[in-house]
């Protein structure tokens, strides 16, 4: 794996983690969108705008959507509530995506590589816990 990619994987996992310390119960949802954007722009990379997190209830890809990128999505959270944050970065500023025939595999329009990350939290009443560590 080139040097690029390297710091791709890297920065994109740095975003996801420091999102993820920045929650918690009184907090708004945006501060992960304003987290991941500060550490992307930092590094010169572009955060995906198409895909978002989502809340886990009794349908998949519940409300709230988490947007990765700075917005105004007000929704303060509150001890029970389970979400994901999984940020998309890409090389070069890079936005648009497109999916393949398989309706599931998906691609830059522009052939530069991305890099994603994920987890499952849940708003505890003194902070957060991450449900999809393995210990």
């Amino acid at each position: 794996v080139g040097g690029g990619t390297c710091d791709l994987l890297e920065t994109t996992q740095k975003s996801l983690e420091t999102a993820v310390q920045a929650v918690g119960p009184g907090i708004n949802l945006t501060v992960i969108g304003d987290t991941i954007q500060r550490i992307a722009d930092a590094q010169g990379f572009g955060v995906n705008r198409q895909f978002c997190g989502h809340g886990i209830g009794t349908i998949f890809h519940a409300p709230p959507l988490v947007q990765h990128y700075r917005n105004h999505d007000s929704f303060i959270l509150q001890p029970g509530h389970v979400f994901t944050i999984e940020p998309i970065l890409t090389e070069n500023g890079t936005l648009g995506f497109i999916t393949d025939s398989d309706g599931w595999t998906v691609r830059t329009k522009s052939g530069e590589r991305a890099a994603q990350f994920e987890h499952m939290v849940l708003i505890t009443p003194h902070g957060r816990d991450i449900l999809t560590t393995v210990k």
